[in-house]
């Protein structure tokens, strides 16, 4: 699958990171029993992420696909610099019966950084999830725009007593 050109880049308040990806949708109607699972299948497929971290320009490759049954769509991103220095596996699902959505998210700094899972609600194409951190909440937002088929996932946090969320 051949990654489309990035369309647009957002900007974000307080921004640990920042990126755009582009790729094709994979769901068909017998993975996607609700609308909220069909939104997350989106995510399936061949991805090329860009965008800036810490205001430097990163590039990633990204797989998304539904696991364990169907129960989460899992995106695996790989740091594709020279000297790769990140790796990590989302894993992103919704609870029918809380009506919300969790996220975890496993990287290369271990186990530490994963006992926190995110929580979040969708509103039309738009999910928010956060992390409470004690150190300081991070806050994802994954945004679909129909008319160019593309994603955009913003990463911002919130140091302790530091600058809010946007």
């Amino acid at each position: 699958m051949t990654p489309r050109p990035l369309i647009s880049v957002r900007a974000a308040l307080c921004a640990v990171a920042l990126f755009v990806g582009t790729g094709a949708q994979a769901a068909r109607a017998a993975d996607a029993p609700s609308a909220d699972n069909a939104y997350l299948d989106g995510l399936q497929g061949e991805w090329e992420m860009t965008g800036t971290l810490l205001g430097k320009p990163v590039k990633y490759h990204a797989r998304g696909e539904r696991v364990l049954q169907g129960g989460f769509l899992r995106l695996h991103l790989n740091d594709l610099g020279a000297a790769p220095a990140y790796e990590a596996e989302l894993f992103l699902g919704f609870d029918a019966r809380a009506g919300d959505y969790i996220v975890h998210w496993l990287d290369r700094f271990g186990a530490a950084g994963a006992r926190v899972v995110a929580t979040g609600k969708r509103s039309g194409e738009k999910l928010v999830v956060l992390f409470p951190y004690a150190e300081g909440a991070f806050r994802n937002t994954y945004e679909f725009d129909p008319k160019s088929r593309s994603w955009s996932l913003i990463i911002e946090s919130q140091a302790a007593g530091g600058c809010p969320h946007g």
